[in-house]
């Protein structure tokens, strides 16, 4: 989807993650090709269209329906039907909808400094959701503690944001 125009909305509270942090997360994972996405607080819906155009299937939450209903134009426009659902919820309202259910990659950028990065592994437990990999995106300013039962596996700092790459322990 290279050349692709991307038109995010002037939503207040909207913080699509910079191209430089895309590219370096995607760096870190290679290749995508067949996997399955959970994008949670997707926002402008920009990660699962990276991973879209890297190969993956994505499936995106966002409690916005401004910004749902501007993602189903893009699925629309750009003929994603087939690669991408769309579900206007908020995350922890959504999750149960999904219980039992896996996810090669889960990606999650919540608002900063609200506590989400913490109870989000807790959620993905309650509903039995399972992923191979789950990354959180929050402020470097925040320090997550993270629950009995996952592990992270490193950190990653670009500028103000920082990715915590998070596994169950086995």
């Amino acid at each position: 989807m290279r050349g692709r125009v991307l038109n995010v909305p002037d939503e207040p509270g909207l913080r699509p993650t910079p191209a430089k942090v895309r590219q370096a997360l995607f760096n870190i994972l290679g290749p995508i090709d067949d996997m399955r996405l959970l994008d949670l607080f997707s926002g402008s819906g920009v990660m699962a269209l990276e991973a879209i155009s890297r190969g993956a299937s994505a499936l995106s939450i966002e409690q916005n329906r401004r910004l749902t209903r501007d993602m189903e134009q893009i699925r629309q426009q750009w003929d994603l039907a087939a690669g991408w659902q769309i579900k206007t919820s908020l995350v922890e309202k959504g999750l149960p909808a999904l219980a039992g259910q896996s996810f090669d990659l889960i990606f999650a950028d919540p608002p900063y400094h609200k506590g989400f990065a913490e109870k989000l592994p807790q959620w993905l437990d309650r509903d039995d959701i399972g992923c191979g990999l789950l990354v959180i995106e929050e402020s470097t300013r925040v320090n997550p503690t993270w629950p009995e039962g996952w592990q992270c596996e490193q950190s990653r700092r670009y500028g103000d944001s920082t990715l915590h790459f998070l596994s169950r322990d086995c």
